[in-house]
């Protein structure tokens, strides 16, 4: 779920953007429709710059998992690292974190985001 911090991003923004056209989350690879909201990550790492696009669902994840590595681990941008929730954090998930599996993508498009994308350096 999270890896090891031993090099950061030189660059890591995350704005939040009203889809114009159908995209694809990097992590669940959902639909994101016309109209609803996702965030889009831009970065920069080993001189090599990068996007990725999330649903609100993933990106709602993503951002729990980054509270849980008290800044020494960094959940895979894709949340692609094969590893299950409970025997990772030795715990099981909060129910609401665990309740974003069966929302709808109406229901995605209702989660708390920040108002304002604002810069986050990991």
């Amino acid at each position: 779920m999270s890896e090891s911090c031993d090099e950061y991003y030189t660059v890591y923004w995350e704005r939040r953007r009203r889809a114009r056209k159908q995209h694809k989350c990097c992590a669940c690879d959902e639909p994101i429709a016309p109209g609803h909201v996702y965030m889009y990550i831009s970065y920069v790492f080993d001189h090599e710059a990068g996007t990725y696009k999330r649903c609100l669902r993933c990106q709602t994840i993503h951002e729990h998992l980054r509270t849980l590595g008290g800044g020494d681990m960094w959940p895979a941008e894709r949340l692609d690292c094969g590893e299950d929730y409970e025997p990772h954090w030795d715990r099981p998930p909060p129910a609401e974190i665990a309740a974003l599996a069966f929302l709808t993508a109406d229901e995605i498009q209702g989660l708390p985001i920040a108002s304002r994308p604002k810069p986050v350096y990991p």
